[in-house]
Order: C-alpha cells, then sequence, then structure tokens
C-alpha cells in the first residue's frame, strides 16, 4: 500500500531511529517538510569549549583536593557511570566532583546558561553553596553551586 501523497508523519524516538525510518519514508515518496521529528533520548554530554577533546573512562579522583590530612565526607555516587568515591571538603561543588572523576555530565553555567546541570536525585540529600534564584524541581539538584549534605546518588 502506497503512502498518501498528502500524509503527515510524526516521528518520536531516538536519531537513528528517526533517521533510517525518514529515509524510509522519502523513498516511498513522502515529501520531506511532511516529516515531523521530535528527538527522544537521553541528552549526550555538553561541555562547552573551543576544541574536541577525547572521551575519557570515569575513574577515581586522583587524589584529594587538600594538602595534608585530610577529613573525607560523605559518599557521593555516581550511579551511571559506576563510582562511588568520597566527599571531599575542599571541592567546591558536585559539579567539580563529577568532573575529577570525568563522570559525563551537562554544563553551560559558566557560560551564562542556567540550569544545563540540573541532575536527578536517586537518593541522598544536598546542600547549595549559594541558593539558587530559581531552585530546579523537586527530585533534582543543580550539581554546579550544591554539595551532599550525607550520602548521596545522582543519576550521572
Amino acid at each position: 500500500m502506497a503512502i498518501p501523497a498528502d500524509a503527515h508523519a510524526y516521528l518520536c524516538g531516538p536519531p537513528a531511529f528517526m533517521d533510517t525510518l525518514g529515509g524510509h519514508l522519502r523513498a516511498q515518496g513522502l515529501k520531506p517538510e511532511r516529516i515531523h521529528t521530535e528527538v527522544f533520548s537521553a541528552l549526550p554530554a555538553l561541555n562547552p569549549g573551543i576544541t574536541a577533546t577525547p572521551a575519557v573512562r570515569p575513574h577515581q579522583p586522583a587524589r584529594p583536593v587538600a594538602t595534608g590530612p585530610v577529613a573525607t565526607g560523605p559518599l557521593v555516587t555516581f550511579a551511571r557511570s559506576g563510582i562511588t568515591t568520597p566527599w571531599s571538603p575542599d571541592r567546591a561543588s558536585l559539579l567539580d566532583l563529577a568532573e575529577a572523576c570525568d563522570v559525563p555530565t551537562r554544563w553551560s553555567c559558566r557560560t551564562g546558561v542556567c540550569h544545563t546541570c540540573v541532575t536527578p536525585v536517586v537518593s541522598g540529600d544536598i546542600t547549595y553553596t549559594a541558593q539558587p534564584l530559581e531552585p530546579p524541581e523537586a527530585g533534582t539538584v543543580l550539581i554546579c553551586c550544591s554539595r551532599p549534605a550525607g550520602e548521596v546518588v545522582l543519576d550521572l
């Protein structure tokens, strides 16, 4: 059965799915302007920069930030990355710890765009180093300006 020339196709899914199905629909004669798409997938890490850098596997931080005797804080777990590491009170934020572990994150706050670093909290509590003007939704945290208030598990 042929696709009617006046049909509209609405595709929602991961990019590979939409590319494949969209190509099939175009091959069947459906005009590209009649194919509407919406990406539905996990977002890749977003770290603004000038040059691309090779991906590094998440790992334990190289060493604590502090010099001399280090008092460790609660455990921080990056669930998707499989990393659990003690919090160092010398770290500025959970984002700093994630970066020290090469955990893929999304952020652009350092370039003036807020709320890109919103991350789901699987369990535990956080505290903000500076109260955000616009707090994120319940169950999420701005990792750029927060620290663990106890053991915490983040969806990173």
